[in-house]
């Protein structure tokens, strides 16, 4: 039999794990969007945050594999004492340790990304680091301030964005702010946009840190956990991808008679959601059935091997994970303006890295990740929200969309408006007649009193005038005579 002590183990627990978190705390919200950016000739996508002091303002892509909030380096696009101009529109923008006042030197810090695929090299500093809250771009942004956090600086590489938010497991930016007592705790929620190049949309995104945006998402919210043996520990399974014709048919690229060449159906798979790249990566047979069924070819135009088709194609592509949430990457999405897909090219069968559903994949979904459980979860976006509601993301509870007020039949069908009309109406008519009733009385008194005034005044004009009067006629058997004045 279990013992007393076991259960009062248990509740001081969970009392424990409740209290540990100050859930009144509000989130950090970070908008995504184009901007300028320090020491480059365009504008750059990505999350809004400076570095030092002075403040050099910066775009930070986020990443679900890094740990570091890194910038990239003056120097980084020197390439053998020549400025790289390409290399300047895609660093996020760049950050002087000399030119700030708080930079601090750590040459004996660790990376925390020893197994990741960057492709940079740098090195550690402590610095003020920026987060700014900017709802509208027309408005202007009010700051938080993370004072003495971990950052890294890219000092060359081969990567196209060094400057990010590393969102991993160990992400340093989230503990310095659990730390700093400036968020709950260590969530997250990500909303990509689509207002990037390669995605070529119009839709800005968000970091929340410490919550979640209510009004991004909608529908049942999903729950998965996080496999920490991925690079990208937000893995999931799918079960099923299909493609949607303008007609509504239906093609699943895991369907044997659809695609003869296949020998037996194939198995779900896991795949790892990341954002270190825009195309999604396939198995090799499922990708070899999108590329039969589009006719597809291999393109290298962005350079990350997109595949395109040869035809222009208004139908869409659903993937539909192993608990029953389906995302669609509609038409716009699945085909651009020059047919090229988010669907990348596999090399063969044997290839073994990982599947991923990439940048293109959250373009449609709303992601939050409590790091203290080691659970995410997934929603549909809302592409345009005209209200930003950030929430506190309290560690251990499941975020809840936005819900707009229930309205009755009454309301939705527009019958209270015509009751309320009917009424206002009724109550015009009655006033009118009111109205009319007492015009009506008001100008027969009128009447009344002008034709009594007539009457005196007719009275008094005879009673100023020499009038005769007679004496009535004789009655008969009288002999007449003449009637006389008396």
């Amino acid at each position: 039999m279990t013992s007393l002590a076991f259960y009062l183990t248990a509740t001081v627990l969970l009392a424990q794990s409740t209290v540990a978190f100050n859930c009144s705390t509000l989130p950090v919200y970070v908008d995504i969007h184009r901007r300028a950016v320090h020491d480059s000739p365009v504008f750059q996508y990505g999350s809004f945050i400076g570095v030092g002091s002075q403040a050099q303002n910066q775009s930070l892509w986020p990443s679900l594999s890094q740990n570091h909030i890194s910038f990239a380096g003056a120097n980084y696009c020197n390439k053998n004492g020549t400025v790289d101009v390409e290399c300047t529109k895609h660093t996020g923008g760049t950050f002087n340790p000399e030119d700030s006042t708080t930079f601090i030197n750590m040459k004996n810090f660790q990376s925390l990304d020893k197994n990741s695929n960057q492709s940079f090299v740098g090195t550690f500093g402590q610095d003020d680091v920026h987060l700014y809250t900017h709802y509208f771009e027309t408005d202007g942004a009010s700051q938080t301030l993370l004072p003495n956090s971990t950052i890294e600086i890219a000092t060359s590489g081969s990567i196209q964005k060094p400057s990010i938010v590393g969102m991993g497991l160990d992400s340093t930016v989230l503990q310095d702010l659990v730390t700093n007592n400036l968020i709950a705790g260590k969530t997250y929620s990500l909303y990509i946009g689509q207002g990037f190049e390669r995605a070529s949309g119009l839709v800005n995104g968000s970091n929340v840190f410490g919550g979640y945006d209510s009004g991004r998402f909608t529908g049942q919210v999903h729950q998965y956990d996080m496999k920490e043996a991925n690079l990208n520990p937000m893995t999931v399974t799918v079960k099923d991808i299909y493609i949607s014709d303008p007609n509504g048919a239906n093609v699943s690229l895991f369907d044997t008679a659809a695609f003869p060449s296949m020998t037996s159906q194939p198995a779900q798979f896991e795949a790892q959601i990341t954002t270190d790249q825009y195309p999604l990566s396939l198995p090799y047979q499922i990708t070899q059935n999108f590329i039969s069924h589009l006719n597809a070819e291999e393109d290298n135009y962005w350079g990350d091997h997109s595949l395109k088709l040869k035809d222009a194609f208004s139908g869409s592509l659903s993937i539909v994970l192993d608990d029953g949430f389906t995302v669609t990457i509609p038409s716009e999405v699945l085909s651009n303006v020059s047919n090229i897909t988010p669907i990348q090219s596999r090399p063969n069968k044997t290839d073994d890295q990982p599947f991923l559903l990439s940048a293109a994949f959250l373009t449609q979904v709303y992601l939050m990740a409590d790091f203290e459980a080691r659970q995410f979860y997934l929603a549909q976006a809302i592409q345009k929200n005209n209200v930003v509601m950030p929430q506190t993301f309290c560690p251990r509870s499941i975020p809840v969309a936005y819900q707009r007020p229930k309205q009755s039949k009454w309301v939705s069908q527009g019958l209270v408006g015509a009751v309320i009309g009917g009424v206002i109406g009724g109550i015009g008519i009655l006033a009118f007649l009111w109205c009319f009733i007492l015009g009506y009385k008001r100008r027969r008194a009128e009447k009344k009193a002008e034709a009594r005034q007539m009457e005196e005044g007719r009275k008094a004009k005879f009673a100023q005038m020499d009038i005769e009067e007679f004496d009535p006629p004789p009655k008969a058997n009288k002999k007449p005579s003449f009637w006389k004045k008396g």
